[in-house]
């Protein structure tokens, strides 16, 4: 079975347009790319990490160990107040780095997330 895994890095907002106009190139000519990769960008070292804060990874951690999970649970799990837990879910949701199972319960998608963060500008 293949590991599901997405990638989040950093590239500017032309950079962004050219991998997406390159990538409808290569789709409209009917040769997809190798294996289609899931991908978060974000424009900033500094919003990446802000929204991947070490409490959200955490809770990416252990709802992916111990899930799926309501959110109620999860906050109660990890010994953080409700409303603090929500919020996180509600922005690792808007990423897709969390989803919810037919139950409606918590689960994270993914193997692996792989963080890419170039020393260069």
């Amino acid at each position: 079975m293949n590991k599901r895994k997405i990638l989040i890095s950093i590239c500017s907002l032309e950079e962004f347009k050219k991998i997406t106009r390159s990538t409808f190139k290569q789709a409209s000519k009917g040769s997809p790319s190798e294996e289609p990769i899931h991908r978060v960008y974000f424009t900033s070292e500094e919003d990446l990490f802000s929204t991947l804060s070490p409490k959200r990874m955490e809770l990416l951690k252990y709802l992916k160990k111990n899930g799926p999970l309501s959110c109620r649970k999860l906050a109660a799990l990890l010994d953080r107040a409700y409303a603090n837990v929500h919020e996180d879910v509600k922005q690792l949701s808007l990423l897709e780095l969390i989803q919810k199972d037919d139950d409606q319960k918590l689960i994270v998608p993914w193997d692996e997330v792989d963080i890419a963060v170039p020393l260069v500008a």
